[in-house]
């Protein structure tokens, strides 16, 4: 019995045994099904960039130019480059001292969403400011 087997280099035909080839295809059928576990498990690469820069760390020093008072100015300006949601984030953490979790608990949402909505701010924030 024939069997084609698809390699990285083409298909190849080759006989065999019936009982080899029902092997073959469950072997085949297994491969595929742990190919696709793996897939979902891991992080893709480009999901790793942040502006260009590959696993760049987050930078506290802009962080701390937003927590005083010369960058409400700078900034300000900026804000409607952003959502709703994330210039409420800034303007809470950032000019008015609410801590993350304070702000959480006031909007009824996780920590890990204040976050997010943070740190996505926090990127446009920094992009707009390089660009303008």
């Amino acid at each position: 019995m024939k069997f084609e087997y698809k390699s990285v280099t083409g298909i190849i035909t080759i006989d065999v045994d019936e009982n080899w080839v029902t092997i073959l295809e469950d072997l085949d059928r297994e491969d595929r099904n742990n190919d696709l576990k793996e897939r979902r498990r891991h992080l893709h690469f480009e999901a790793c960039e942040y502006e260009g820069e590959t696993f760049a760390v987050e930078d506290p020093a802009f962080e701390r130019f937003l927590e005083s008072e010369a960058a409400k100015a700078i900034v300000t300006p900026l804000l409607p480059a952003l959502t709703k949601a994330q210039r409420q984030v800034i303007d809470a953490l950032y000019f008015k001292g609410i801590t993350a979790k304070e702000y959480a608990s006031m909007q009824g949402i996780s920590e890990a969403a204040v976050s997010k909505a943070k740190n996505s701010a926090l990127k446009k924030l920094k992009r707009n400011l390089k660009d303008g």
